[in-house]
């Protein structure tokens, strides 16, 4: 009966330390999408047109083409 009994408290040690586990990873796996999500939100504002224009004009002096002096290829 001794025998059993430590057993099923064996068995309980390593369940709580599965769940305690469990929850670390989930609280890291919480932290990790929340970074995830600041980054693309910080890249899609780094990659934004109006931004990447005003870059472009004031690093590299670009500047807008005119459109009545803009012709397209038309590809096959």
């Amino acid at each position: 009966m001794g025998v059993l009994l430590a057993g099923v408290v064996a068995l309980n040690v390593a369940v709580l330390r599965l769940n305690l586990n469990f929850d670390r990873l989930t609280q890291e796996r919480a932290q990790l999408r929340a970074e995830k999500a600041e980054l693309a939100s910080k890249l899609a504002a780094r990659g934004s047109s109006p931004r990447t224009a005003s870059l472009a004009r004031r690093s590299l002096g670009l500047t807008t083409a005119d459109p009545a002096t803009t012709t397209y290829l038309q590809l096959p």
